[in-house]
């Protein structure tokens, strides 16, 4: 029997004052009931008890008051994001075209994630396919000069305007700028290359739910699945089909009728995508993407009206203007010499105009009377700083990269830039996933159902087929702060064996490690033999004498 047990204490208490006793009792059963109250009991690290708090005495509290006014929407992805796609579309592409933070994001991350084009090198898995390391490097070879004979022409466009990097940048802004993207294939014969396949870039305002414009709630479908802003699903879930539109609903200068086309997510004979949706998912079940800066679209409007303001304000302080008051009316406002005739925006003569060091007449009782709110610019850049650091480590972006100033040193920019560079691989791997890698495949079909590459098995087994189809994407590199420190760490990588010459060069400026040895190669060979010519070597050593060779050898013979 435990001695600690409080009953037996209170019993033995009992024994010997009957009065006191029942006082212990009534004291542990109230020190009991506190403790239901705060929760179920826990032990710290003392082993003593203490009561353990949840979250709704804290964070899901509905009496603190601190919380009592949180109001908010539950519910799933599509009650919170796809219905109101479109606003956020709209918005997202007003502050984008008025500058600023909302357009700098964008643009740095896409001139980053794409620059001036994701390259593809084909990586073809020759052992599953039986093949010797030359013939699979030949293969390659092949492969990479036919894509750049359809990547690198207009006629892969269906709009005959970009070729494929430059829809690679088209897509990937839109679709940070629209929140999603869609690439339609399709089939258009050309006399400028051999290849008939086309990518239609497809804004996302035009896949919307037929007989409709802008947010609208779903729809039930006859076979018991839904239309959610233009996207299909079926019972299940998956995507079976995209609800597009004959033009923009919101295009005002396009009267022409608006029909909707259903295209079939895949085809039903081939099983390849009929369209690609390039969009960035947030939670599961999402059907529509969200701009880049709908987290931070409240901020960006409240923070580019408060510098406008601040512009505004500091250009009426320039101007300087002076008022004269008469006491006499000579007939005359002044308006007319203040402001020059060109510099005029409006011809009312009841309206005064601005100019710097403008005098104007006033007739005899006018006055002007100024309003000044007495704003404090003290702090201004330190609360501009704030809301430009605030709204760059939500878009993911450091302050420095966001707003192109480094001011810190060397570790700390290097340290922004690697920061940044995460995110810019994250984006680069899915765009790679979801646009890059599905067109490749869909061209090489072509390519192989054409006879332009031969590869045996790749309509036969799915497995060959994607031996066949293995590509890696190379994009621009992260940049350089201090080139020299970077190049021998790159080195030491390398001797240590923990990188290779081929991923150095890679990820130092994007270019192909084969390439650069064979341009090499050239080079010194060139180089010797401009030597040679010179009379020296490229050491600065003197050629061998065949002649002094040949006086050495007599005297060997003799």
């Amino acid at each position: 029997m435990n001695s600690k047990d409080p009953n037996i204490r209170e019993r033995a208490l009992y024994l010997f004052s009957p009065k006191r006793g029942a006082e212990a009792y009534n004291r542990r059963m109230q020190k009991e009931q506190e403790k239901e109250a705060l929760g179920s009991p826990g032990r710290g690290r003392s082993g003593m008890e203490t009561p353990r708090m949840s979250y709704g005495s804290h964070g899901a509290s509905r009496t603190l008051n601190s919380l009592i006014g949180w109001v908010i929407e539950a519910g799933d992805a599509e009650d919170n994001i796809d219905l109101y796609s479109s606003t956020l579309r709209q918005r997202a592409r007003d502050l984008y075209a008025g500058g600023g933070l909302a357009r700098s994001g964008p643009q740095t991350l896409t001139t980053s994630v794409v620059g001036w084009g994701i390259q593809p090198k084909p990586k073809i898995d020759g052992d599953f396919l039986g093949m010797s390391d030359e013939q699979r490097e030949e293969a390659e070879r092949n492969i990479l000069r036919e894509f750049r004979l359809w990547a690198e022409n207009s006629m892969c466009d269906a709009e005959r305007q970009q070729n494929f990097y430059g829809l690679q940048n088209l897509a990937f802004l839109s679709m940070l700028m629209s929140g999603d993207v869609f690439a339609l294939f399709g089939m258009k014969e050309n006399r400028r290359t051999p290849y008939q396949t086309t990518i239609r870039l497809l804004e996302a305002d035009r896949v919307c739910n037929p007989d409709s414009s802008g947010d609208s709630e779903s729809r039930e479908t006859e076979s018991g699945g839904r239309i959610i802003d233009g996207v299909e699903i079926d019972r299940e879930g998956a995507v079976i089909k995209y609800h597009i539109a004959s033009r923009s609903p919101n295009a005002g200068s396009n009267n022409a009728e608006l029909t909707w086309t259903a295209i079939d997510a895949f085809g039903r004979d081939t099983g390849y995508p009929n369209i690609l949706h390039v969009m960035t998912f947030e939670r599961p079940e999402q059907r529509r993407g969200i701009p880049f800066v709908s987290a931070e679209i409240e901020q960006l409007k409240q923070f580019t009206r408060y510098m406008n303001a601040e512009l505004a304000a500091n250009v009426v302080s320039s101007m300087l203007t002076a008022f004269i008051v008469s006491d006499e009316d000579d007939g005359k406002f002044g308006l007319e010499d203040a402001v020059n005739d060109e510099d005029k925006v409006t011809d009312d003569e009841l309206q005064i105009e601005l100019a710097p060091g403008a005098i104007y007449n006033l007739p005899p009782g006018k006055k002007i009377e100024t309003v000044n709110p007495l704003r404090s610019n003290t702090q201004f850049e330190s609360f501009v700083n704030t809301c430009i650091m605030t709204i760059a480590s939500s878009m993911g972006i450091p302050k420095e990269v966001l707003v192109k100033k480094y001011e810190s040193n060397y570790t700390a920019a290097r340290a922004a830039l690697l920061d940044f560079w995460r995110t810019v691989r994250l984006y680069r791997t899915r765009f790679n996933n979801a646009f890059n890698q599905p067109v490749y495949e869909q061209w090489l079909s072509e390519a192989v159902a054409t006879g332009r590459i031969d590869a045996p098995g790749f309509f036969d087994d799915p497995a060959v087929r994607q031996a066949w189809c293995g590509c890696i994407w190379m994009g621009a590199s992260m940049g350089h702060v201090d080139p020299l420190k970077e190049v021998n760490a790159a080195a030491a990588r390398i001797q240590n064996n923990i990188s290779t010459q081929e991923q150095e060069a890679s990820e130092y400026n994007g270019n192909n490690f084969d390439e650069i040895m064979k341009q090499r190669k050239k080079e010194i060979a060139l180089q010797r033999e401009l030597a040679e010519e010179a009379g020296t070597l490229p050491g600065g050593n003197e050629p061998e004498n065949d002649t002094d060779d040949e006086d050495d050898e007599e005297k060997e013979d003799e």
